[in-house]
């Protein structure tokens, strides 16, 4: 229960923030450094550790990396539906109406993202969904506010998109999918792995070091190690 209620947050926090940082691309694109940077450290320290280190008697440590790069591969796809919108940006033409693809790729990106946390060890996997929600959340929110002129069907939107992390936890707790956990897991470190390393290449305009986003990645990655290390020494 309360994995999705921390899940639903994200959105919410999303849609907050989208009021006070699309405003200004500048503080938009460090948030979005800084997720990207988390996202990816989250992935090393703690999801890949879990998915190689997991005893199976069925997959070896190639064929569970098979399953990562299928994941990778799975991202490929998706963001050839959604546009982009998993890594920040999303275009579209001024007068252009939103289209339904793109949130049709990006709310099956989300549910199969929220599949692992239902059998993850840590709450690890469920705070890096949360902390790419929010810019995810803030750029579809901005699209819609741009290009959709209802405000009911906005808020449908965004409620779809809310809960689809949530259904994803519930296929991943109460269907067949349970028993395939490691595998499902490994699939998605392959989606996050894909995710923010384009998000961290793609703010880097013009290959030039900018100290801001240089602080936001290395802060980024403090805080993903901070986390872990609070896990790990729990137990």
């Amino acid at each position: 229960m309360i994995e999705s209620l921390v899940l639903v947050s994200s959105v919410i926090l999303g849609v907050i923030c989208s009021k006070l940082f699309l405003k200004n691309k500048h503080n938009s694109k460090l948030l979005l450094t800084f997720s990207g940077a988390f996202f990816l450290a989250m992935t090393v320290l703690e999801i890949l550790p879990q998915v190689y280190g997991h005893p199976s008697t069925e997959h070896t440590n190639h064929t569970i990396g098979l399953f990562v790069l299928f994941g990778v591969v799975i991202q490929y796809i998706l963001e050839t539906i959604s546009k982009g919108v998993e890594h920040g940006h999303i275009h579209l033409h001024k007068n252009e109406s939103f289209p339904i693809g793109i949130f049709g790729g990006l709310f099956l990106h989300s549910i199969i993202e929220g599949i692992p946390v239902a059998n993850a060890e840590s709450h690890n996997f469920m705070w890096a969904i949360f902390v790419h929600n929010i810019p995810v959340s803030m750029i579809l929110f901005s699209a819609l506010s741009q290009h959709t002129s209802s405000n009911t069907k906005r808020f449908v939107f965004m409620l779809l998109f809310a809960l689809a992390a949530p259904m994803g936890y519930f296929l991943g707790k109460h269907t067949l999918i349970s028993n395939y956990s490691l595998e499902m897991s490994a699939i998605v470190s392959g989606i996050f792995l894909h995710i923010s390393t384009v998000i961290l290449f793609e703010t880097n305009e013009g290959h030039q070091f900018n100290i801001k986003k240089f602080i936001s990645i290395l802060f980024g990655f403090i805080l993903a190690y901070f986390i872990v290390s609070m896990h790990t020494h729990t137990h």
